[in-house]
């Protein structure tokens, strides 16, 4: 019966600061620290109202766990150390004569220093799919301390506007005609069409082409990537398709990969297996008409694996 008393009495919220203090006197001590009640645990949870001039600082615990603020329907998460320089006429893919990441991440943080402020600014210069310049600024800065200090760096390179970056919703638009978009109004063009055709859909950014140049030459249609501002507007051009040019589209979830990789089906390079479109499957191991996990080894007997007797032969070469 004394140990029911003894649990059911309120126990006193225990400071911050004194927390602290045991802390550092639990590191000298060589006792081992004793398992903690049940009911020293529940006071341990009980807190106080929190400061109503930094809120977010706090977590409410409800009867159901936290209470989570709601996002922005639709939106996602802004880019904290990225600003991006919109150009007038965005630069081509490839190399350009006279565009040095080194000597403008260098320029940008030359002028930060000759007003003061001692350590880097900008870590790197890069370029976007659609020809923008990608200002990333160091862990101690962000995005918006770049665009307030504008007036320090906006004649190191010429741009239209600076904007912080936000990562929108991509999709990827299949049979856009060639012969009606290849050209230097063509991308503007389909931002026309969408805003026009379908209502409610608007578009940003500026939409690239996922089929090359050389494909474009010998194709009738190809794909073009596109941004929405919403999860909500993606979702509607997929699930409905889109007018443009006269004919409705086909409109898919658009997925990024990079030109090194490697599918694992059929061997080519810039696709995942999930968006194979050939038909036969090649092994990795051999470049037989096989999948690589039914590859298979006479003498060993190994199967879907490399082993000392097999001839290797690339499927690209």
């Amino acid at each position: 019966m004394s140990k029911a008393r003894v649990l059911n009495k309120a126990l006193p919220a225990v400071p911050v600061a004194s927390t602290q203090s045991t802390t550092k006197s639990a590191e000298h001590s060589t006792q081992p620290k004793p398992k903690p009640s049940y009911a020293t645990a529940a006071a341990a949870a009980v807190t106080t109202e929190p400061s109503s001039s930094d809120p977010q600082n706090w977590t409410t615990i409800g009867p159901k766990g936290p209470i989570k603020t709601p996002k922005a329907h639709g939106l996602k998460k802004p880019v904290e150390n990225r600003v991006i320089l919109t150009q007038e006429n965005p630069l081509p893919r490839g190399p350009i004569p006279g565009f040095s990441p080194l000597s403008i991440r260098n320029a940008f943080n030359k002028a930060f220093y000759n007003k003061g402020i001692k350590d880097p600014v900008v870590s790197t210069i890069s370029r976007s799919w659609t020809g923008n310049i990608v200002v990333t600024t160091t862990p101690l800065f962000n995005a918006d301390f770049l665009l307030d200090k504008q007036s320090i760096w906006d004649s190191i390179i010429p741009f239209k506007k600076a904007l912080k970056q936000v990562e929108w919703y991509k999709v990827t638009i299949h049979g856009i005609p060639i012969q009606d978009f290849d050209n230097e109004q063509g991308m503007a063009l389909i931002i026309e069409e969408i805003k026009t055709f379908n209502k409610g859909l608007t578009p940003i950014g500026t939409p690239y082409w996922l089929t090359s140049a050389l494909n474009r030459k010998n194709q009738l249609a190809g794909s073009v990537a596109v941004s929405f501002p919403t999860e909500e507007q993606a979702n509607r051009a997929i699930k409905n398709r889109l007018y443009i040019a006269g004919i409705s589209v086909l409109v898919r979830k658009h997925v990024s990969t990079a030109s090194t990789t490697q599918c694992t089906k059929c061997g080519s390079f810039g696709h995942l297996h999930s968006l194979c479109k050939k038909t036969l499957s090649k092994c990795l191991l051999c470049s037989d008409n096989h999948a690589t996990e039914q590859h298979y080894c006479p003498v060993c007997k190994k199967k879907g694996k490399k082993c000392l007797h097999l001839v290797p032969k690339c499927i690209n070469y």
